[in-house]
Parts: structure tokens; sequence; C-alpha cells
């Protein structure tokens, strides 16, 4: 049984050796002999180990919601087209992968917490250094545990007492159980709250600054139905970041151009392709393309649908015709013009704006500032302001429409479906009978790998998922 780490990980150390070569010593000395670790340098190095296993769902999870269609390219993808399709066995791989990563991430978080409360800095300078990076660890595993609390467990609203996820709060071995939604939450609430309090503000978007931090717990408290206090950090996030004069042009526009900007809360670094799996190739086009009914809401001055959409001519089945594909912009309109892509962004302050919004559409009473919210955001990236006579339900569906619009083809789409699949956003399948599903369908959680349950007992299986016993 102990050939198997509680991450469900049994290569875990192999595959963190070429994450770990910043350090002149073996990955595994360096988990095993507290002595490894000695200085705040060795720490910040440990702890980048574990920013390099957090995982990139984002095209995944854009491929699930309803933000691509297919193109005559996808019978040339089996796998994408079954993904697409929300077949069984894609869902089940993207699972495992996805369970792996996180974890692996979090066991690296964990062993730099261990570490590094064996180091004494002399320095003030050097102990302002730690406490950074013991935020930054605390943050990065509640990033963690609320990504995998939203993949892997039911939604919130289907019964806070239902099973979550693992809570792996030690670097060793051990058989745990699932924890509630309600104790994954108090437990993410938790490790954000003590991460909060510390002033960090990287000179990079590669680590989670304190106001990363806010961003998050606003995000949670909005999952978890506490709309007040997901609004007050939600306001702070905005007013501490530059007001809305950060989405200005320019600062959006450098998020897709190779850079990070003062948009962004916090990037992954990544020296790897990304956004690749779309592209058939650059003779015929990509196996998705933007769905038609989200590129058709852009107008022509929203500086949005620019980069969200690209559209690029191919050669048609006959001679002499000529398609016009919408090809996703954002990091794959990158990749066609060969501009290297440096980060990819996980957090990014338009979060928050979105956040307030949908918080004060659900406090009730406050539909006026969800409407200033969205409209001063709308009037940066020229769109549209909303309806001033839309509230309630219709105002909360335009909040929704227009982060949909923002986000596409970053995985955010994703979420907001399986939050409201039964509510607002009931019809967004309607139409497409490649991807007609009850809004009860087991697949909306996915599935607990075996890799995971085949060793421990304790650990569920999610409803309408086989548990496979050998």
């Amino acid at each position: 049984m102990r050939k198997i780490l509680r991450y469900g990980l049994s290569g875990m150390i192999a595959a963190f050796g070429a994450a770990a070569c910043n350090l002149d010593i073996p990955y595994e000395n360096q988990l095993s002999d507290p002595s490894a670790i000695t200085s705040v340098t060795t720490a910040r190095e440990l702890l980048a180990s574990a920013y390099d296993r957090l995982p990139n769902p984002e095209f995944d999870l854009s491929v699930l919601g309803d933000d691509f269609e297919t193109t005559s390219l996808i019978s040339r993808n089996s796998d994408l087209g079954n993904l697409y399709k929300w077949q069984t066995q894609p869902l089940t791989n993207l699972a495992l992968s996805l369970w792996q990563s996180y974890y692996e991430t979090i066991a690296i978080a964990n062993a730099t917490l261990e570490r590094t409360a064996k180091i004494h800095p002399q320095v003030e300078s050097e102990q302002v250094q730690l406490e950074a990076v013991n935020a930054e660890a605390k943050a990065l595993k509640a990033y963690c545990y609320f990504d995998l609390l939203r993949l892997f467990a039911p939604d919130i609203s289907e019964g806070a007492d239902r099973d979550g996820i693992i809570l792996k709060e030690e670097f060793e071995l051990g058989f745990l159980k699932r924890s509630s939604i309600a104790d994954c939450i108090s437990r993410i609430r938790t490790l954000l709250t003590e991460a909060v309090g510390t002033e960090n503000a990287p000179e990079t978007a590669y680590w989670i600054s304190q106001q990363g931090v806010r961003c998050l717990l606003a995000e949670v408290e909005l999952y978890a139905g506490q709309y007040e206090k997901a609004a007050e950090w939600a306001r702070l996030v905005l007013s501490t970041a530059g007001g809305y004069g950060v989405f200005s042009e320019a600062n959006y526009l450098q998020l897709w151009n190779g850079g990070a900007g003062p948009e962004s809360l916090f990037s992954r670094h990544t020296t790897v392709p990304f956004y690749l799996d779309i592209r058939y190739d650059t003779e015929k086009g990509d196996f998705l393309e933007v769905a038609k009914s989200l590129a058709d809401l852009y107008t022509p001055e929203d500086i949005r649908g620019g980069q969200s959409v690209y559209p690029k001519e191919f050669p048609g089945e006959t001679v002499g015709e000529t398609i016009t594909m919408r090809c996703m912009g954002k990091y794959n309109r990158m990749n066609w013009e060969t501009t290297e892509i440096t980060c990819i962004h996980k957090l990014r302050t338009a979060t928050a704006c979105f956040v307030l919004a949908e918080a004060c559409c659900r406090m009730g009473g406050h539909d006026g500032e969800a409407r200033t919210a969205i409209d001063e955001f709308l009037a940066r990236r020229g769109a549209p302001q909303l309806d001033e006579s839309l509230s309630g339900d219709d105002l909360l569906r335009a909040v929704l429409e227009e982060k949909r619009k923002e986000f596409v083809g970053e995985g955010e789409r994703y979420f907001d479906l399986k939050r409201y699949r039964s509510g607002v956003l009931a019809d967004w399948n309607q139409g497409n009978s490649n991807k007609r599903f009850d809004a009860k369908d087991y697949r909306w959680t996915l599935p607990i790998p075996q890799e995971e349950y085949f060793y421990n007992e304790n650990v569920t299986q999610n409803d309408g998922w086989p548990k496979i016993e050998n």
C-alpha cells in the first residue's frame, strides 16, 4: 500500500526532477533531508518547482464549455472530438492528469512550509522574504484545492455536506478520506486568510501577490454563497489595483502580446508551447473555432473581439473555394503570429470586477452597484453599456454573458456553467445536438482517478462514475 503517496502519485519524485534543476542537490534529498533547505533562497527555489507543476487546463475546460464549435477538421482528431462530446474516456484521462498535477503542486508547497519552519533569518530583509514564501505556499495550496473542489466535487448548491476533495496538509504518506465540501471551503478560506495578511508585491506576476490572494478570497466567498464577503474582497482588489483605470486598452493588449502587465494578478511562467492542441495545421486551420453565437456578440468597437476572435482564410474543399474560420484569438493568435508565449494568465483583475457584479446581483438590492461595476469595465473595453432596465436574473445573465466574452478560451465559462446550469444558464446547450446534456448529468463532476482510490479504500467515487476494483 505504501507504493502510493496519498497524492496518488507513484512517480512524483521522478516527475519533479527537472522542475528542481535550479538546486544543486537531488530533488528527493530536498524533501527527505531537512538540512537541504536551509535558506530563504533555497526555500524560494523549492517553491518555484511547485509553481512549475501547476497544470494549465484552460484549453480543455474551454472545450467542455460553450466557447467553441467544431470545424470540419475535427474528424481528424478523435481524442479532441470525444472530449468535446464529453465522452467518458477523455474525461477520465483529463481527470487523472489534473488530479496528479494539482496534488504534486500541493505536495511541494507542503514540503516548503515544513522546511521553512526551521529557517531563522538573522536580518529583517530575509525575514520579509521568508514570510512572502510562506504566504505564497499557502496561497498556492488554496488555489489548487479550490480548482480541485470545483472540478472533482458537486457544486456546493447540491449540498455542502457532500464529499469534496482530499485535504493533504503534510508531506507524508497517509490514507485519508475526502473532506466535505464545507470543510474544504473552510480550509481554503483559512489558508488564504493567513496568506493575505502578508504584504507581498512581487516584481513579476509569476508569484501570487497579496492582490492575487484577495482576488482568490473573493472567488471563494462567491462560490460559498457569502456574497457580502465576496463583494468586500472584490472592492478591495479594485480599489488597490489602480481602480478601473487598470482596464486600459494598452494593459489589455499587453496580456495577449506576450506579457503580463498591470491587469495580471498571477500568471504562470512557461517555456513550452501552449494552446497548440487546437490546431490541425497551418495550411488548413484549427479543429475548433469560436462559437458563432459568441463571436456575433462583439461589437466592432469592443477591443475584446479583436483579441478573442482571429478570422483566417483557408482553401475550401473545392478548387478556388475560400473559407473564413473564426479561429480562437489570444494564445492561439499568438501561435499563428509566432509571438512567444511566456506566461499563462491564472488570475486577472477583471475577475474581481465580475465577482463584484455577480455578488451584488445575488445579494439583492444591489443591482445598481452591479451595473455600475460592469459599465465602468465595459467603457474601457469599448463595449456597449448594459441596459439600464435590467434587474434580477436578467441582469445576472447579462453579467455572465459579458464574462463569457471577456474570458473566452480561458476556461472560466465551464465553472459558470457548472454553477448555473440549472438556473440562469439553463439554456446554454439549446440547439447544439453534439453536446445536449441534462443539467443533472453526472459528467459535470470529474471522476476520482483509479490511481487515487485503488490503494485507499477510504476514498469514495463520484456518483455515476465506476469504482474499478482491480
